[in-house]
């Protein structure tokens, strides 16, 4: 069996970091599984951890549970992590409804989380204040908290537009073989420019998606490292557009920032569809979550239904990036 080990960053929150493989197991397989990365199945020592979990599984997966560490050897022993600190309070999920953990059957079959110990909590300090710093000696940046939203779909789309972004992916239980997604990628660096003209944190959502559609309302807060390691994960996805976009822009309406913030919020809303496939939806020129909203043109598309001014990135260039950061911050409210 062909084992690739993938060494990539991670979800760091405090003295853990944390993954989030895109697969289904039970207790014992997601175990393993974690342990063939040389991670642990996730523990959680902090509520800061807590809380950042549950909403990143929400919005990560359609799900309400997931696998966490701790377990017991029977009904009166105390729950143990896997490093062999006592928990005082058989096999235990988190849920991302109500925030409380609670005894699962161990063969049921759930998403989990990984974890490992972070390596860089010895800089963690020190690069906190290293960051206040920066924000001293660059008042002039904005502090923004910005969602980026884009389109996975391909309905309508000429094969040639579909080739820019979509290649093959052979996924199994223990290989993973790179894969690019123009689109994806295009989005990333427009947030590493966006990155570095303000404070930027925020995080990367898409739609397009055919099944298993995944909390889009609750959004998680992300610093840049972290947002930048974010994955795509092209499981049930496909050349058709199945979300129906009325359900982006009600999501929208509704969403949130876990936790909240207040910075100036915004929306990069990176778009394939032909207009037709708006079904006569628009997506709105402001959210309570996000004040600012553009948009950007991919793979053809000549509008944005209810964005008078979208910008069009036709070769997904550093040009066309920068382009998009400097239209969002000239839109952005003055202070």
């Amino acid at each position: 069996m062909l084992i690739v080990s993938v060494n990539a960053r991670c979800l760091s929150i405090g003295d853990l970091c944390y993954t989030f493989p895109n697969l289904k197991l039970n207790y014992v397989d997601a175990k393993n599984y974690c342990s063939s990365m040389n991670q642990n199945l996730a523990t959680v020592r902090t509520e800061k951890q807590h809380s950042y979990l549950s909403a990143v599984a929400r919005v990560r997966w359609a799900s309400s549970l997931f696998w966490i560490d701790l377990s017991r050897p029977s009904i009166n022993a105390p729950f143990v992590w896997s490093d062999d600190s006592v928990k005082d309070s058989l096999y235990v999920a988190g849920s991302t409804e109500t925030g409380k953990w609670l005894t699962v059957d161990g063969e049921k079959e759930l998403n989990f989380i990984c974890s490992y110990p972070n390596s860089d909590t010895s800089n963690e300090k020190s690069d906190q204040k290293s960051e206040l710093l920066s924000r001293k000696d660059s008042d002039l940046k904005p502090n923004v908290t910005c969602l980026f939203m884009v389109d996975f779909q391909s309905s309508g789309i000429s094969q040639a537009a579909i080739s820019t972004y979509k290649s093959v992916l052979l996924k199994q239980f223990f290989l993973i073989l790179p894969l690019t997604f123009q689109y994806f990628n295009f989005a990333q660096l427009v947030a590493s420019k966006l990155n570095d003209e303000s404070h930027f944190t925020g995080y990367l959502d898409t739609f397009g998606y055919s099944a298993s559609l995944a909390d889009h309302k609750n959004i998680p807060t992300y610093s840049y490292e972290n947002f930048r390691t974010l994955p795509f994960s092209i499981l049930d996805t496909d050349d058709d557009i199945d979300m129906d976009l009325k359900d982006v822009d009600s999501s929208l309406r509704s969403a949130r920032w876990i936790p909240p913030v207040e910075d100036q919020t915004c929306m990069v809303f990176f778009s394939a569809a032909p207009e037709s496939l708006y079904g006569g939806s628009e997506i709105q020129t402001t959210y309570d979550s996000f004040q600012t909203v553009i948009g950007v043109l991919v793979g053809g598309a000549t509008s944005i239904p209810g964005l008078t001014n979208p910008i069009a990135a036709t070769t997904l260039s550093d040009a066309d990036a920068s382009a998009v950061v400097e239209l969002l911050l000239r839109s952005l409210p003055s202070n």
